[in-house]
């Protein structure tokens, strides 16, 4: 056969512009993208069967490298499956190439098997289309990396045949595929010139600023602030290594005029904290900046946004002329004292257990894969707090949906403990993400198993609702037991103190999973105990 002309030069082209990796989805329609990809030499090629999975698992990669990865599937509903990662990228600005093998155009709409539409499929939601038939896809990667970064979508229609005869062997391939030069991706540069004329003069007339650190890569922004007494706050995906407890302090809505700043000044993405969101809504600062070198429109979460600063936050904290100040409403000593007697008595409930898994994490060499739901509040109320180890979340849409595959994906990347902390909703709901034989070494699973959503008891007007048991807490009985045993994966279960070793766990030659039975009655209880020490 001839191979379906361009599919060679399409993929060459990626990985000379540094793409190197691809996840790809069984199918007929996308073998001739399998082939050139597979058979190219460049890449480190994955076969992930769920395309679910497989867009999260490319998304974990792309998390760890910084650089585009390939996610490839066949045509029909399979590109549609890979929609909930293609969102999340978009949101969390990762970048990703999405290869959706199609139908020839004359056969859309014809009633012909597996064919949709799918000209920009995602909408929005990716940076940019391209038809391979009329577009210039060799764009496509450095469109990906482009600040805001994220995933951009190829389209590839193919005409049988595209199984290739056996002993076939692709043209020139030799001579393209044994090319040693790497091109390196000459992303857009983030360090954008900006007159800081005007900031360092605001910077030095405000009395009382306050710093948010969203959704970011670890930094030292806590640390070089702070030394100016400048308050910095930020949830644990901030990465920043605060230790004010924001969420606490907030807790005493009478003290919120006292915390009201001149000058708010935002770095990173989004805040999981929806008390920040609401005592900036309503207290509003004179002036706030966000910090971003190209943001998706204007996002202005807390509502009082009056300055977009184009340039990335190491290029803003390096020009900006910081001085000391002297507020201090944000020492949070007021809430640490509490906090120790809380926890110096602990039950067997999530809330302690959280603080404890926390304490044991952050003594390791490990980064954490936290869930979305009540596991990624958690780790924002509790005592212990992670500051070395690097804490990642699909915070982009916040959707429970390929948290676990994220974390498979990211594993492949990194030789540290790679832990995976997820409530047992968001782990049944992806547990194809060990479905494949990628399960490396040094993943750790912590599974939160209270028997349902446990979110629910704690939210006013949910919790009191007769439907909550049945449509909203979904109770179910399901352990990860059988699934772990699937994945070869070895399977620790605590139900009480005695039964919880988390060395042995940590420690553990080999992937391992931890479940932790609870309440989630008591879970509720003491979490709504914990909060009113916080309360006016």
């Amino acid at each position: 056969m001839a191979f379906p002309k361009g599919i060679i030069e399409l993929v060459d082209s990626l990985y000379q512009q540094g793409v190197n990796e691809a996840v790809i989805c069984p199918g007929s329609r996308n073998a001739p993208l399998m082939i050139a990809l597979t058979r190219h030499g460049g890449f480190k090629c994955y076969s992930i069967a769920d395309e679910r999975s497989a867009g999260f698992f490319g998304l974990g990669i792309a998390l760890k490298t910084g650089r585009p990865v390939v996610i490839c599937c066949t045509s029909g509903s399979a590109g549609l499956n890979f929609a909930p990662a293609v969102v999340e990228a978009f949101f969390q600005e990762v970048p990703l190439i999405v290869l959706t093998a199609d139908r020839p155009k004359e056969w859309i709409g014809q009633w012909d098997g597996q064919t949709i539409y799918q000209e920009n499929l995602f909408g929005k939601h990716a940076k940019a289309f391209f038809d391979f038939e009329t577009d210039d896809c060799s764009a496509a990667p450095l469109t990906a990396m482009a600040e805001p970064k994220g995933p951009v979508q190829i389209n590839v229609p193919i005409s049988e045949p595209f199984y290739p005869e056996p002993g076939f062997i692709l043209e020139n391939s030799s001579a393209i595929f044994q090319n040693e030069t790497l091109a390196k991706h000459k992303a857009q540069s983030t360090k954008n010139k900006v007159d800081f004329a005007y900031f360092n003069q605001a910077i030095a007339s405000a009395e009382k600023i306050l710093v948010t650190v969203g959704q970011m890569e670890h930094n030292s922004i806590f640390e070089t602030l702070s030394a100016y007494g400048i308050p910095v706050i930020g949830d644990a995906t901030s990465n920043c290594g605060s230790t004010i407890g924001h969420d606490l302090l907030l807790a005493d809505e009478s003290m919120w005029p006292v915390l009201q700043p001149d000058l708010h000044i935002h770095f990173g993405k989004s805040f999981v904290s929806k008390r920040i969101k609401q005592f900036l809504r309503t207290h509003k600062p004179k002036q706030s900046w966000l910090i971003h070198p190209n943001p998706i429109g204007r996002p202005d979460p807390f509502l009082c946004l009056t300055h977009v600063v184009n340039t990335d936050s190491n290029s803003f904290m390096e020009g900006a002329e910081w001085s000391s100040k002297t507020w201090n409403s944000w020492n949070s000593a007021k809430i640490d004292s509490k906090q120790t007697e809380f926890f110096a008595n602990p039950s067997w409930t999530e809330l302690h257990l959280y603080n404890q898994v926390t304490e044991a994490i952050e003594q390791k060499e490990a980064e954490v894969h936290i869930a979305n739901s009540l596991a990624v509040r958690y780790i924002n109320w509790t005592l212990a707090k992670f500051i070395k180890t690097e804490v990642y979340s699909n915070r982009g849409t916040s959707g429970i949906d390929g948290c676990l595959s994220t974390a498979v994906g990211a594993a492949q990347k990194t030789d540290k403990l790679c832990i995976s902390i997820i409530g047992d909703v968001a782990f049944q709901y992806d547990r194809n993400a060990l479905w494949n034989h990628y399960i490396p070494a040094n993943l750790r699973i912590i599974v939160f198993n209270n028997g349902g959503g446990g979110i629910f008891r704690n939210l006013d007007g949910a919790k009191d609702l007769p439907e909550l048991d049945e449509f909203m807490e979904t109770r179910q009985g399901f352990t990860a037991e059988n699934t772990a045993k699937d994945a070869g994966i070895n399977y620790f279960s605590a139900s009480n103190p005695s039964e919880l070793d988390l060395n042995a766990f940590l420690h553990n030659q080999g992937p391992a999973l931890l479940e932790i039975h609870t309440n989630s009655i008591e879970n509720a209880a003491e979490l709504r105990k914990y909060m009113a020490l916080f309360k006016a």
